[in-house]
């Protein structure tokens, strides 16, 4: 199944994290999961109403609780709109 994202929507794929290990010596609640503030993603596809905020391959930076979560059977996508990126990220 194809998405394509409309009225200034962008449809993003999570970015892990890789090779980062959080160590604590801090017992916490069985089922704690931490949340983060902000997420990094990778745009996968940008509305054609969109301004140039965010170009297809781009990583960019969103506060975590504006993605929005499809769920349409066996396929989930995950969209956010495009005045909800905080800013693009580049490799050095």
């Amino acid at each position: 199944m194809k998405f394509e994202p409309r009225n200034r929507h962008l449809l993003v794929e999570k970015v892990e994290k890789e090779g980062i290990e959080e160590k604590t010596n801090v017992l916490l609640p069985e089922g704690y999961a931490k949340v983060e503030e902000y997420t990094l993603l990778r745009v996968v596809a940008v509305s054609p109403d969109c301004a140039v905020v965010a170009r297809k391959g781009e990583k960019i930076v969103v506060p975590t609780h504006l993605i929005q979560n499809i769920n349409m059977g066996e396929y989930d996508f995950s969209i956010i709109l495009e005045n909800h990126i905080c800013g693009v990220v580049y490799s050095k």
